[in-house]
């Protein structure tokens, strides 16, 4: 991934209720095409312990969708089936961790 898709993807995950993402399939194994969306798998923070709205989860993929100029999956971890979590393991490579 270069490191001006990174650092604008980190950049925007600062300003949203995001504690770490990680980059996966074909982007992370370096093998993208023109075609080829960004697979993100993300983990949430819990506010009070309740997960984010539906709305916010598509809002932030839209909003990556236009900063990017590519089509984004945003996975949740742990809502990926086993055999997908199993390549998406191999793949990952951390592109954010919130530090505060």
């Amino acid at each position: 991934m270069d490191a001006k898709l990174r650092n604008t993807i980190s950049s925007y995950f600062a300003t949203q209720p995001i504690q770490k993402a990680w980059l996966f399939g074909s982007y992370a194994r370096g093998e993208e095409t023109d075609d080829s969306d960004i697979d993100i798998l993300v983990v949430f923070d819990q506010d009070g312990g309740k997960s984010i709205s539906l709305l916010k989860h598509i809002k932030i993929a839209l909003d990556l969708e236009d900063l990017l100029g590519k089509k984004v999956d945003l996975i949740t971890e742990g809502t990926l089936l086993p055999f997908a979590q199993e390549t998406a393991e191999k793949d990952k490579i951390l592109i954010y961790e919130r530090t505060n």
